[in-house]
């Protein structure tokens, strides 16, 4: 090939080879084809396959090779950072080298059926042809005008706007860049116009830099990091897609999405398959979007350094208590690191002390200023505990005294006394025996059983004298449940008496009615979205806990039961109260009508129209 031109900047290839065939002076396009390519068809606007075979017939030296076409002349460096690596390497090696099995670029790229493969007319801008003839002579067209969904110029600030040339026609002719259009310039309120000219910019930034950025995977880092940064995404990678598209179309204006089809009922739903699909290529605008979105500019989304999003810490900031009751550190602030990770979509947390080797697990989040009290789930007691253990077991110290010094129970303390050989074998209950399912066990006669069961609870009296009624159901409980159930007459009086509480219930009584009245008030009061006064909900607020039904039931809270009944809500009168809160909010913020009480009030169409009476009255009212 005796000559070839060079490209000018932001041209695309299809325009080179438009002036090599006007500067050949061929008569038809099929000839030039055949000069250029072998065949007589010519290669696709946006994915030219093959670009290498044309290298091949240029004179050495030339500087005009595959890769500089690729980077400077096609939408490549626009769609790789979008674009997963495996499947951008075999895009950028049909484009070299051309397609495998006559399967064009744009399905490999995934984009044959989104909107970015859907132009069908060459687009040019009016200014930027008038430039080009006058800086070099001649016009040509342009790769950014090209990319679908780029409405302004962002030299000139001027519309894009489409030619009456087909892009099915290009494999087949040459057309030289032109000014006629098929449609009146677009215009843009102003707001709009500033928006897509940043847009615009954006796309010209990739288009220049894209083929220095890596692959999608890359892209997905940064996106991680900005959406946890954000508050967009948990720390285990799970994006709140709802929030996500919430703000991006408070962000941009339905206006501004619609030309994008990327509105859709108040959200930008599309973020669901962009951020979760990271196998399949979505339609590039979209990420344009979210990265103005998320960064400010393309230019500041892949070149600024982002800082790392905070670091999750469901338990609070370390340092965490040692919760080791027998160690010099307990309570104090002495782990410094735990091990986190999630199970069923909860935190679980392993911590251990340095100071006595107790290691324990927390199952659920847990503020740190809770962490000081409540259970926890012990994995390993430690050496130290196991020191004191051993100490006072080779003292003879009764065991029952070990497991109150220890704080644990008396099955634990025979459990490590085994272990360590202290104790014998014998003196740990041992399972009992398999026996396979289908098997027919031998009845034992009632007698039999109540004389082994009281021998037994003798037995273990007499090994712990000094043991309370709590140490020795813990020791042996299937031996208590049997007597307690089957022979409790016998156990009572065979027994240690239970200690007694010595609640003052008249005080408790006081109390408790004082805490009720409070929060049944507060309840009344309140300007936020009434709540059902019911024993539930008054045990939760007061703090008293899950036992205040069974209390007030047992005649020991009379007060306090007699306030209660006389204050709990019907569903009927709850709602009635709903209904009284929504007309008073709705009057405030100017909103007032029949649907919006409705709405607020989450009433169902079926009982609507019980309630229509009672709600128009209580907007007259309200309005008078």
């Amino acid at each position: 090939m005796k000559f070839f031109p060079t490209p000018y900047p932001d041209e695309i290839f299809y325009s080179v080879v438009c002036r090599y065939h006007i500067r050949s002076g061929n008569n038809s396009a099929r000839q030039t084809n055949v000069e250029l390519w072998d065949r007589i068809l010519g290669k696709g606007l946006l994915f030219p396959a093959g670009i290498e075979h044309l290298e091949s017939k240029f004179p050495q030296n030339t500087n005009l090779t595959a890769e500089r076409f690729i980077a400077e002349n096609t939408i490549f460096p626009f769609l790789k950072p979008f674009i997963p690596k495996d499947r951008g390497e075999i895009i950028f090696e049909a484009i070299k080298n051309g397609g495998a099995n006559n399967v064009s670029i744009s399905s490999i790229a995934g984009l044959a059926w989104t909107k970015f493969s859907k132009q069908k007319y060459l687009r040019c801008c009016g200014q930027c042809i008038r430039n080009d003839i006058m800086i070099y002579g001649e016009a040509y067209w342009h790769r950014l005008h090209q990319l679908p969904d780029i409405y302004l110029c962002p030299e000139h600030g001027t519309p894009i706007v489409e030619t009456n040339i087909l892009i099915l026609s290009l494999p087949y002719e040459f057309y030289q860049a032109v000014t006629v259009s098929n449609q009146e310039a677009r215009l843009f309120k102003a707001e709009i116009a500033e928006k897509m000219a940043e847009f615009s910019c954006d796309a010209e930034w990739l288009l220049i830099y894209g083929n220095e950025l890596g692959y999608y995977e890359e892209t997905n880092k940064i996106y991680d990091t900005l959406l946890k940064a954000k508050g967009f995404r948990d720390w285990n990678g799970k994006t709140k897609n709802k929030k996500l598209g919430m703000a991006m179309a408070e962000f941009y204006g339905k206006d501004f999405l619609d030309l994008f089809d990327a509105y859709s009922s108040g959200v930008c739903q599309w973020n669901l398959r962009l951020l979760q699909q990271a196998n399949k290529v979505n339609n590039p605008m979209y990420h344009l979007l979210l990265i103005r979105f998320l960064a400010g500019s393309v230019k500041d989304f892949f070149w600024e350094k982002h800082e790392n999003p905070p670091e999750y810490l469901p338990f609070g900031v370390p340092p965490y208590p040692c919760r080791n009751k027998i160690c010099d550190y307990h309570l104090a602030d002495v782990i410094e690191k735990i091990f986190v990770k999630r199970v069923n979509g909860e935190p679980r947390a392993i911590f251990s002390c340095p100071h006595c080797g107790m290691t324990y697990r927390r199952k659920r989040n847990t503020p740190k200023e809770k962490q000081y009290s409540g259970q926890i789930d012990i994995i390993d007691y430690g050496w130290l505990w196991k020191e004191r253990l051993n100490e006072l077991l080779l003292s003879k110290t009764p065991i029952y005294i070990v497991a109150k010094l220890l704080y644990c129970d008396i099955y634990t303390v025979l459990k490590f006394g085994v272990e360590c050989g202290i104790l014998e074998p014998e003196r740990l209950k041992k399972r009992k025996p398999y026996v396979p399912k289908g098997t027919n066990h031998k009845k034992i006669p009632v007698e039999e059983q109540r004389n082994y069961y009281r021998q037994r609870w003798k037995s273990l009296r007499a090994s712990y004298p000094e043991a309370t009624r709590s140490d020795l159901i813990l020791f042996d409980s299937s031996c208590y449940e049997w007597l307690r159930i089957n022979d409790r007459n016998w156990f009572e009086q065979n027994s240690i008496p239970p200690k007694k509480s010595g609640v003052d219930w008249k005080k408790r009584d006081n109390d408790y009615l004082a805490l009720v009245k409070d929060v049944v008030e507060q309840f009344r009061k309140s300007s936020d979205k009434p709540k059902r006064i019911t024993v539930s909900a008054l045990a939760k607020k007061t703090g008293i806990g899950g036992k205040f039904y069974e209390r007030l039931s047992s005649g020991r809270l009379p007060e306090t039961k007699l306030f209660v009944d006389a204050n709990l809500e019907t569903s009927e009168q709850w709602r009635n109260r709903k209904i009284f809160w929504a007309v008073q909010t709705l009057l405030a913020q100017g909103r007032l009508n029949l649907k919006n009480v409705k709405i607020l009030v989450s009433i169902e169409h079926t009982e609507l129209k019980k309630l229509k009476n009672f709600i128009v009255e209580c907007i007259e009212q309200a309005r008078q």
